[in-house]
């Protein structure tokens, strides 16, 4: 038989929330403030609250084995933690990949880029408007840069501001330059 002393229980109760609290908090706020961290950082917030799942799973069987609770109550706290631990996983924000021409992009990537060669001047101006604020915006950095050589001065104006905010407000010139294309293309590793 299994036996616990109640003070050592109430310990691991005491831990078991603390560390619930530290884990939440910490997944939560990666969550919001994407980038903010080491992306080794960002990739672990999820496993702490795993770990936390799993302490907790183990304290609510040697409550049940020790019958200070019912399994049902066990049961349903280990339920909660799984089902809190997929949202953090499926809710953990896309990764901002450093520019290449190598990396997928998402459906809504593949939209704008068609977007940007539309006949309409005010969809390729919205398209290129709209592909600065996409987490997968630097992707888009070579659809951007051919849009700089667009028959519309508003639609180069968009796309040149759009490359501007993804380098991180540093301007290396204007479309009306050979030496500004040049500086976009090799900054974003274009042929």
């Amino acid at each position: 038989m299994l036996k616990v002393s109640p003070s050592s229980m109430k310990l691991l109760t005491q831990a078991t929330y603390f560390f619930l609290a530290v884990s939440t908090g910490f997944v939560l706020w990666v969550q919001r403030n994407p980038g903010k961290l080491p992306m080794s950082w960002e990739s672990a917030a999820p496993w702490l609250f795993l770990s936390f799942a799993v302490l907790l799973s183990a304290q609510s069987i040697v409550k049940v084995l020790l019958k200070q609770t019912s399994f049902a109550r066990s049961f349903m706290h280990i339920g909660i933690a799984a089902a809190f631990l997929m949202v953090l996983f499926f809710g953990m924000p896309p990764r901002n990949v450093p520019p290449s021409n190598k990396v997928e992009l998402s459906a809504a990537g593949y939209e704008i880029e068609r977007l940007l060669l539309d006949t309409d001047e005010r969809i390729r101006v919205l398209a290129a408007e709209l592909a600065r604020h996409r987490p997968e915006g630097l992707k888009l950095a070579p659809a951007l840069i051919r849009a700089l050589g667009d028959s519309s001065s508003h639609v180069r104006k968009t796309a040149h501001a759009s490359l501007v905010h993804l380098n991180g407000g540093v301007d290396l010139g204007t479309s009306d330059s050979q030496d500004g294309m040049r500086a976009w293309k090799q900054r974003f590793q274009q042929k």
